[in-house]
């Protein structure tokens, strides 16, 4: 399962593309960080964004209401519904502790112009499963990342001896056309010496996994959420072992938001909220 990709600007041809997420989760941190000084050394700095959010009691956030569960239209209401919208507004309703809720106004634009509303200021933030891109920490800053959209391994059931990617050498594995091994050195070893068979969607590989045709499948978390959530008889096992965190981009001007987005965020993740929303979603 893939969705139209955001318009590219450039590429980092220096580094592996499997260094990509992990260089730029790193760079996010430090720019994270680095807004956060910027409001403890100059605390007169303004962050007019958050004070306009502040003075209306409103957050603008895009989004592009076709990539169900994360946000899809509701054709009974009309209504933009999925997990990011359930996000934006918890999110939204933390972002100010004492005194009344900030509520979230979503704002619909289409995914490739998802950046371009952001820095008309169309919207204060994006929220519409929008992958984390190293590149584009030029003209935005990224909230740390809320799902992990990255390959997983799907078996049946019933297999049991099947724990990780070094449980899968002399197994039938199945993946989609285009498939890349990935990860860090060791991993991408691994993948390379697989006996793959090739299908040409995720919900091709796992209804193969399902009729016996393979022994495990390897396919982007969304599509195996999305499958499981419809099927039985197929388990994950363990975590993502790439990396596509989707992430909330903020305008670079924008410290305070950022900082406090940021705050909300690490809450949620600690007090189940997060998780909570995927399990209701998926």
């Amino acid at each position: 399962m893939s969705r139209p990709k955001l318009r590219p600007r450039k590429s980092l041809k220096s580094l592996p593309k499997w260094t990509w997420p992990l260089v730029g989760l790193l760079l996010a941190a430090v720019l994270a960080l680095g807004v956060w000084l910027v409001a403890q050394v100059w605390p007169e700095a303004e962050d007019l964004t958050w004070q306009r959010i502040l003075e209306t009691g409103v957050i603008r956030v895009c989004t592009d209401p076709s990539w169900p569960p994360f946000e899809f239209i509701n054709e009974r209401t009309g209504k933009i519904e999925g997990l990011d919208m359930d996000l934006a507004s918890a999110l939204a309703a933390r972002l100010r502790p004492q005194g009344p809720a900030i509520r979230a106004e979503m704002v619909p634009v289409g995914f490739d112009s998802l950046y371009d509303a952001l820095l008309a200021s169309r919207c204060d933030a994006v929220l519409s499963a929008v992958p984390y891109e190293a590149e584009r920490t030029e003209d935005v800053a990224y909230a740390i990342s809320y799902f992990n959209a990255g390959l997983v391994i799907v078996v049946r059931d019933e297999t049991a001896d099947i724990a990780g990617l070094d449980s899968l050498p002399d197994r039938v594995v199945g993946v989609e056309w285009g498939f890349v091994p990935e990860g860090d050195s060791q991993q991408r070893l691994l993948l390379q010496a697989l006996s793959l068979r090739r299908y040409d969607t995720a919900g091709d590989v796992l209804r193969a996994l399902q009729a016996g045709e393979i022994d495990a499948a390897l396919v982007d978390q969304v599509s195996a959420l999305d499958y499981l959530l419809e099927c039985q008889g197929l388990r994950i096992v363990g975590q993502p072992f790439t990396d596509v965190s989707y992430v909330i981009p903020v305008r670079l001007d924008a410290f305070r938001l950022l900082a406090e987005v940021n705050r909300v965020l690490i809450e949620m993740r600690e007090d189940g909220t997060i998780a909570a929303l995927q399990e209701k979603w998926f």
